[in-house]
């Protein structure tokens, strides 16, 4: 029981960890004369700042995609949580903002 919750921490850490790093890539890829805080603002002034973190969401697809080929079931939850969790963070954005 303890190696299940165990596991389902490590995807819920994976399923926010790939978001994170998709969403850092795309900043040093396209934004490097910005600093983070103005690439945020800019993105929030185009109207694009919901649209660029559900992109960045998407490669949690992989996570969950090799969770399961790998039968760990348990970690392909947590991701599949933490993807939830994000797509509710995103609509909070997109509605706010």
């Amino acid at each position: 029981m303890i190696v299940i919750r165990k596991q389902r921490i490590l995807g819920a850490a994976i399923g926010l960890a790939v978001p994170l790093a998709a969403f850092f890539i795309l900043y040093i890829q396209y934004s490097s004369a910005f600093t983070l805080p103005q690439y945020l603002q800019f993105l929030a002034l185009r109207s694009v700042l919901s649209k660029v973190l559900s992109l960045c969401v998407v490669p949690n697809l992989v996570a969950f995609f090799v969770a399961i080929a790998f039968n760990r079931d348990s970690v392909a939850h947590g991701v599949l949580l933490s993807t939830i969790a994000l797509a509710l963070a995103v609509a909070a954005v997109y509605f706010i903002a």
